[in-house]
């Protein structure tokens, strides 16, 4: 599998959960998050697509340039359009393009690292698995009526891992 392709994966497990949470469920703050919300880790997650999606084209990727749309932590139709929107602009994206990565650290002289779209998608699938294990644990403490994938937030190396067990 590609990372485009796990991306998508991805991208169809968070509409399935999209499409069975409230809005109000959605923007409740959760004490296992310290207070944050179920809507402001999807808009995380998403906001790292799109500083890919726009960054990779003019060859400087920097996720500190998020924008912290609160419309994508505040509803969650506004995300899973945003989502798909990311998901048809994948296909323009190509891996072996070089990109330069502007790191978050280093005050005002951030310094940046040369990297490729390929890296930079596989980077932002598994900052995706990391928020969704987050996002999970969210679920299953507050909201049980929401079906959630064995795998939603689960590493493919750990997919792998579990099925060697048994």
């Amino acid at each position: 599998m590609q990372a485009k392709d796990a991306i998508l994966l991805t991208i169809s497990q968070v509409t399935h959960l999209l499409g069975q949470i409230e809005a109000h469920e959605y923007r409740q703050p959760l004490p296992e998050f310290d207070g944050s919300t179920l809507g402001q880790h999807f808009r995380h997650i998403l906001e790292f697509f799109i500083c890919l999606e726009r960054g990779a084209p003019i060859g400087t990727v920097d996720y500190a340039s998020r924008e912290r749309n609160l419309l994508y932590e505040d509803a969650p139709g506004v995300a899973l359009a945003s989502l798909h929107a990311f998901a048809e602009a994948l296909e323009s994206l190509q891996p072996s393009a070089v990109v330069e990565l502007k790191a978050e650290f280093g005050g005002a002289d951030r310094p940046c690292y040369q990297s490729t779209v390929g890296r930079e998608l596989a980077f932002v699938y598994d900052h995706a698995i990391h928020h969704l294990a987050i996002i999970k644990i969210g679920l299953r403490c507050h909201f049980p009526h929401i079906l959630i994938e064995r795998d939603l937030g689960v590493s493919p190396s750990t997919i792998k891992a579990r099925e060697m067990v048994g």
